[in-house]
């Protein structure tokens, strides 16, 4: 038999769970609902993604920044099912998605440290989700809030520009570093 490949391990072990836990709710219907189910899916999507990203070298973890979103998500849906956070309307949970998704581009970060442009996305991501829970709780009232609500879309122009400027950046220091 051929070598036995660590990237497929995982996956396979992923499938033969996710097989097990639909064939025992489908003899006992009562074990798992699709509200305790799909959580436990994204989870275990998001595990799978960050093992098969430690498996990579250090500069190239392509499956961070999707494996902290879905491992991060899965573990809100599981507490929100559970009534241990209060979020379950879209009005409610898109400010911890906002966080999530920042916190996916800081997850970035610290899989290669040099990559230092990815904070920048990440600190506004985190800003704007934080700020929002904020507002929503009334801790703050700021009339700022309402000028960000206008022009928010400034702010995707803004990350853009960052990570078009850092791989430029990237690509320039290449150029310079091969002789080109």
């Amino acid at each position: 038999m051929g070598e036995l490949k660590k990237s497929s391990v995982f996956p396979g072990f992923f499938l033969i769970l996710l097989g097990a836990i639909l064939l025992i709710h489908k003899l006992v219907p009562d074990f798992l609902g699709w509200r305790q189910l799909y959580p436990l899916i994204i989870l275990g999507l998001g595990i799978m993604y960050l093992f098969r990203a430690s498996m990579k070298p250090r500069n190239s973890r392509g499956g961070v920044f999707p494996g902290t979103i879905l491992l991060l998500a899965g573990i809100f849906f599981i507490l929100r099912n559970y009534d241990l956070v209060p979020f379950y309307y879209v009005r409610d949970v898109w400010q911890v998605f906002v966080i999530i998704f920042g916190l996916g581009f800081l997850a970035l970060y610290i899989a290669n440290p040099k990559d230092w442009g990815v904070l920048i996305p990440a600190g506004i991501f985190i800003f704007i989700g934080v700020l929002s829970l904020l507002k929503m709780y009334f801790i703050i009232d700021w009339e700022l809030w309402d000028i960000l609500g206008d022009y928010w879309p400034t702010i995707l122009i803004l990350i853009g520009l960052a990570i078009i400027i850092n791989s430029l950046r990237k690509e320039n220091f290449k150029s310079v570093k091969s002789g080109n």
